[in-house]
């Protein structure tokens, strides 16, 4: 007699716990109408990792994946993609908390390679609206505000697109084209001054 234990067959279309970020993608796409992608998502959670207010899931959560997702039971695609998110958000503000050099953004690119970051941007601004008036004081900051046109720079709702071309220079253009690279070193300094802030006025 064979000891060894079968293998029990995985039940068909059984859902996982959490997607890759990648089947999140996918998922998102197939919205109708389509819904933000990964780049977006990761910026607007990011907007609410280093925001100067703390917001609950329940808050943010419907606004860039719907509502259906908030309540979803456990099994269903929709948990699945509630633990993705939830595990991306995590992940942020975990590499943020372990010091400088960790946080890595998520941004879209061509196929040659070039670095988009109207995705990221538009998703931080959106995550910014959240608790707007908890920002300004913020961006008023004169070693904060300038420095967030790194970001706010590529966002494109902000104001209309022709306005937002007309006000960039040749010169700036130049700078807002390289500046994926400090977005990092930027989004950690934040980190630091504003959430390093709120979490000393909770204790």
């Amino acid at each position: 007699m064979n000891n060894r234990r079968a293998r029990r067959a995985a039940r068909p279309g059984k859902v996982p716990a959490a997607f890759t970020l990648a089947q999140l993608e996918d998922w998102q796409a197939r919205r109708t109408p389509p819904a933000p992608g990964v780049s977006m998502i990761d910026g607007y959670l990011t907007a609410l990792v280093v925001s100067p207010r703390f917001l609950p899931p329940e808050d943010w959560l419907g606004p860039i994946v719907g509502g259906e997702v908030i309540w979803a039971p456990g099994g269903s695609t929709e948990a699945a993609i509630r633990t993705t998110i939830f595990q991306r958000y995590s992940q942020i503000g975990a590499t943020l908390s372990g010091g400088p050099k960790r946080y890595a953004p998520i941004y879209m690119r061509t196929n040659d390679g070039e670095v988009l970051l109207e995705d990221f941007a538009n998703g931080f601004y959106h995550g910014m609206q959240l608790s707007i008036d908890d920002w300004k004081p913020v961006m008023s900051d004169p070693a904060i505000g300038p420095a967030m046109t790194a970001i706010l720079g590529h966002c494109t709702n902000m104001i209309p697109e022709h306005e937002r071309q007309a006000a960039i220079s040749p010169q700036a253009a130049d700078l807002l084209a390289q500046s994926w690279r400090i977005i990092p070193e930027l989004v950690e300094m934040l980190h630091r001054t504003i959430a390093g802030a709120r979490n000393i006025e909770i204790q």
